[in-house]
């Protein structure tokens, strides 16, 4: 969408560029694939196209069902967007403090419409908190929570989960194994059969990455 002063610039694209990426990713052959696609290929090597690309979003920022869902959809492409359960239909609270500009989020009824159109949510915590500087308790509790109210919410089973911030340690990571099938850091990279579920990487691509910059990553 477009950027509010104070938005962090690294983490904004502009919908006409979002588009030109999701064009180029077509016209290359790449298809879309789901953390259940990924999730099967590795316990039982099925059910990847020859170029599969996995496109994820944190936050569920309205922006997103706005700009980015549609394009998507015009393209048979899906998408998994993480979800800050505690805050649906609010705003990215957890970023006022930082002196990061409001954005609105999802509502309960643009999660269940979307989720219809065949986009994939994930949890992403309740409150967005950084889980490797708080207890242990509270951590697990985050994770499983966020993942009940998502289940309730779209009426189906929720298997990733994204860490906020892309922060974890061993016992966030150990909460994680026992709430969910596979977990997103923020690290950069491409995964393998040898990645650790719990620890996927992925790849940014920010304000300023044209087509080229896409190709290169």
């Amino acid at each position: 969408g477009t950027p509010k002063p104070g938005t962090y610039p690294d983490l904004s694209v502009s919908a006409e560029r979002f588009e030109r990426h999701i064009q180029w990713l077509y016209r290359m052959g790449y298809r879309s694939i789901s953390p259940a696609d990924w999730l099967r290929w590795c316990r039982d090597g099925t059910g990847l196209p020859q170029k599969p690309v996995l496109l994820t979003f944190d936050d569920a920022f309205a922006d997103i069902a706005k700009y980015a869902l549609p394009v998507l959809r015009r393209y048979g492409f899906g998408a998994t967007v993480f979800v800050v359960t505690g805050h649906i239909g609010e705003t990215n609270a957890w970023d006022e403090a930082r002196g990061c500009a409001i954005h609105p989020l999802m509502t309960a009824e643009q999660l269940r419409y979307w989720a219809a159109q065949g986009i994939e949510f994930g949890a992403h915590s309740r409150t967005h908190p950084d889980l490797a500087t708080v207890p242990a308790a509270a951590a697990a509790e985050e994770l499983l929570r966020s993942r009940d109210e998502l289940a309730a919410l779209l009426g189906r089973s929720v298997t990733a989960f994204a860490y906020p911030y892309g922060r974890y340690n061993e016992v966030v990571c150990d909460s994680a194994r026992k709430a969910f099938e596979l977990a997103f850091t923020t690290d950069e990279g491409l995964n393998d059969l040898n990645t650790d579920l719990f620890l996927l990487k992925r790849t940014c691509v920010g304000l300023r990455d044209s087509v080229v910059d896409l190709e290169c990553l």
